[in-house]
């Protein structure tokens, strides 16, 4: 997993927002949904009562509802890969942005699955209280993805 480059991480952050940066990034090495034990990194760094939001969707209240919505996902992209390609502090937000790629080789909202390959940005930010993940917005070419594994038309 690619991380901060030399000159992202001379950019003049507070020690506070070095901590929030590395249990973001922690999340996206070793808490990856494709990853073995995955779930307890999350645990360990996200907190109890954290929300999530994913596009349109409602968001999820509590680890448990997050941890959930992730293993459905990974279930539907087993081997999906992120490449942090930078990261943005600032107090207690971190944002990250990267590229997923990866096949659809599982079922994901409720497309079956397609085999079909995703290459996609994706744009996370982070508010993290006492070194804890307490919000996740997602936010990736959603689009993009369902046109490709066949769950959206296209017209020509």
């Amino acid at each position: 997993m690619d991380t901060d480059t030399p000159a992202e991480a001379a950019l003049g952050r507070t020690s506070k927002e070095e901590a929030n940066v590395a249990t973001v990034l922690k999340m996206f090495n070793d808490g990856w949904g494709t990853n073995a034990g995955w779930e307890n990194v999350w645990r360990a760094y996200v907190a109890p009562n954290v929300r999530t939001y994913f596009h349109s969707h409602p968001p999820m209240e509590g680890l448990d509802a997050a941890m959930a919505f992730n293993a459905e996902l990974f279930a539907g992209f087993p081997s999906l890969r992120m490449t942090v390609e930078a990261t943005i502090a600032e107090e207690d937000t971190v944002i990250v942005r990267g590229r997923l790629n990866g096949a659809q080789d599982g079922p994901f909202l409720g497309a079956p699955a397609s085999g079909a390959a995703v290459d996609v940005p994706d744009v996370t930010l982070f508010r993290l209280e006492d070194g804890k993940i307490v919000e996740s917005r997602y936010f990736t070419d959603l689009l993009a993805v369902m046109t490709a594994i066949g769950a959206v038309e296209t017209r020509n």
